[in-house]
């Protein structure tokens, strides 16, 4: 046993002796998932980075603003170290000890509600981000175990094997709460069967099929102008809960152009080919069925003239939050962030929601109506569509961060202005595909 003098030297002089070292969720750096453990000692007196035991016996290094108190609440999002189960807490000790934990658990077949330790469960980072702010730590409120001491960090098979383990009751329900949007390649000679084969797939998994993003992601604007223009704002866009979905991706058979894909790239919702349905979860071991290992490129950029990977979180799908607070999504790069952009172009403005679309000309268009929802999707604040700059709702034009036209071809004499910055539908998909502002010349 330590010497009292080595432990008082660690701890608060607010602090007594008899109390028990501080118990936390910290961060693990290798699946960026949150673990139960105890405070074992800072790393130096001037240091925020202390030396966490888990309980687990793995340890690590954490700074404090990657740890919360270890006190879980009714109604807290966990995951289940064991199968990787997303549950609810529905009953807990309130104590920042090893206590005992009802978590309830909805496989897709039925819910099950099972008492375990903190020590088998785990908290996404978007989770605790999002909903663990009321837990934070400071300094004085920490009490260490011992003095300072260097340590490495000790790789933990039992984490880093964690997202390759599935849970023997969710077998038959993969998809459970998963929505899957589906999409296809212009390039695609076999379209139909195609789709009729994934689409049988998702449902056979337990998936649920998304035929528009609008049916999960309330997409609103406001028309005037006689509907010549219409303008949306970034809280516009908004998760509708409506299909008890707990997570959301897009397949398609390769990167494309369309819109179901663009606006996934936009909001970072991870693109995915349909070989991990045909064959990762169909025919694959525990390995393959993760859906990581069959990304799909966010296509390729012209400027660069490179196939580009996607910005994606690699754990997208293990926090409520990802969905709930889809324009907030710290991963996806976001270019437009609390830009104002204008599209003018009688093809951009959304039509009004009762008016149907009935002839082959009406619907050829909607592939551009679709265009201020992607921007949008980008992050902008403020995205306007016009059918003729008169109908803007600002003269000058200098005004808008950006003034989209389909192609240079419609960027008349009247959009030419000094100070505006004119830029055209393929510089747009351009920048979002390579995931960055390209030069504008």
């Amino acid at each position: 046993m330590r010497p009292a003098k080595r432990l008082r030297s660690v701890a608060s002089a607010s602090r007594t002796m008899s109390e028990p070292p501080t118990r936390v969720f910290a961060l693990w750096k290798q699946d960026g998932h949150y673990y139960s453990g105890t405070v074992h000692s800072l790393q130096s007196p001037s240091s925020t980075r202390y030396l966490v035991k888990f309980d687990d016996n793995t340890e690590d290094v954490v700074d404090i603003t990657r740890m919360r108190r270890c006190q879980l609440k009714v109604g807290d999002n966990v995951i289940m170290v064991e199968g990787g189960l997303r549950g609810k807490v529905t009953y807990a000790d309130g104590l920042e000890t090893e206590g005992v934990v009802r978590v309830e658990v909805d496989n897709g077949s039925k819910v099950i509600t099972s008492e375990v330790e903190t020590a088998d469960i785990r908290i996404a980072s978007r989770t605790l981000a999002s909903q663990w702010k009321d837990r934070m730590l400071s300094a004085e409120l920490i009490v260490a175990m011992v003095k300072p001491k260097p340590i490495k960090a000790t790789p933990s098979p039992s984490k880093v094997s964690i997202q390759s383990t599935t849970s023997t009751k969710s077998e038959s329900k993969v998809l459970a709460k998963t929505g899957l949007v589906v999409t296809l390649s212009a390039t695609n000679s076999n379209r139909d069967a195609d789709r009729d084969t994934v689409t049988s797939l998702i449902k056979s998994h337990g998936g649920v099929v998304i035929e528009e993003w609008s049916n999960i992601f309330l997409m609103n604007g406001t028309h005037s102008q006689g509907n010549k223009r219409w303008v949306a704002l970034k809280d516009d866009i908004r998760w509708n809960p409506k299909y008890g979905i707990e997570r959301v991706f897009l397949l398609s058979d390769d990167a494309n152009q369309k819109p179901k894909f663009l606006i996934a790239l936009a909001l970072g919702i991870p693109c995915i080919s349909f070989d991990w349905l045909l064959r990762g979860l169909k025919m694959g071991g525990e390995r393959e069925k993760e859906w990581q290992s069959y990304l799909l490129p966010a296509g390729f950029s012209e400027v660069l003239h490179a196939r580009v990977s996607q910005l994606i979180d690699m754990d997208w799908g293990n926090s409520p939050e990802h969905l709930s607070e889809i324009m907030y999504n710290p991963v996806a790069s976001k270019l437009f962030s609390l830009k104002s952009v204008v599209c003018v172009g009688a093809d951009f403005v959304p039509l009004p929601r009762a008016k149907k679309v009935n002839s082959d000309a009406e619907r050829a268009k909607e592939a551009s109506r679709t265009v201020p929802y992607i921007i949008l999707a980008m992050g902008a604040d403020r995205v306007e569509a016009v059918s003729d700059i008169k109908y803007a709702s600002k003269s000058d034009l200098a005004s808008f961060d950006y003034v989209v036209v389909k192609d240079n071809g419609e960027a008349g004499v009247s959009l030419r202005q000094d100070g505006v910055k004119l830029v055209h539908l393929s510089w747009v998909k351009d920048c979002l595909i390579a995931g960055r502002l390209l030069s504008m010349h």
